[in-house]
């Protein structure tokens, strides 16, 4: 039988013990890159009451492959509006090329505290030149009164 009381207070075992058991967790099982990013976004999105676009789905004849898959063109969903994503190499970074549901629309890429706005042309057709690797998300702000702004889920370039 052990002496052990659950209401009895911490003692040097007990502070030594839980030390090895946080020392264990961050060098096996540390907090995932981005995840606070992504959780901050979680939570300002919900702040914004913005619309979350849903990826569109495609083939997945590719999801069980041997070899890595390289996606470069992407399709995003909303209500009001739709947006295309191609990426490509570009000095290091990546360059993005956008076309969005109508013309004069704002779309601001995210990446971390990097804010970058482009207003799409008659065509609906945006670019990004040299974004830097990582996780990016999209907002695209309303092109009418009244609609909500939509945001797209983050995606790694």
């Amino acid at each position: 039988m052990n002496d052990y009381a659950a209401d009895a207070p911490l003692d040097a075992d007990d502070e030594r013990l839980l030390a090895a058991v946080a020392s264990a967790q961050l060098e096996h099982d540390p907090v995932p890159d981005g995840l606070i990013d992504r959780l901050m976004f979680a939570v300002s999105l919900e702040i914004m009451e913005a619309e979350l676009a849903t990826l569109e789905s495609r083939d997945l004849a590719t999801v069980r492959s041997i070899d890595p898959v390289v996606v470069d063109t992407i399709t995003f969903t909303a209500s009001t509006t739709s947006f295309m994503v191609s990426l490509s190499e570009s000095d290091g970074g990546v360059r993005i090329d956008g076309w969005v549901t109508g013309g004069g629309v704002e779309v601001e890429l995210r990446a971390g505290a990097l804010r970058l706005s482009r207003v799409s042309d008659a065509t609906g057709r945006l670019t990004w030149e040299h974004v830097p690797h990582g996780p990016v998300r999209f907002l695209i702000q309303p092109s009418r009164p009244g609609q909500r702004p939509v945001v797209t889920p983050t995606i790694e370039v």
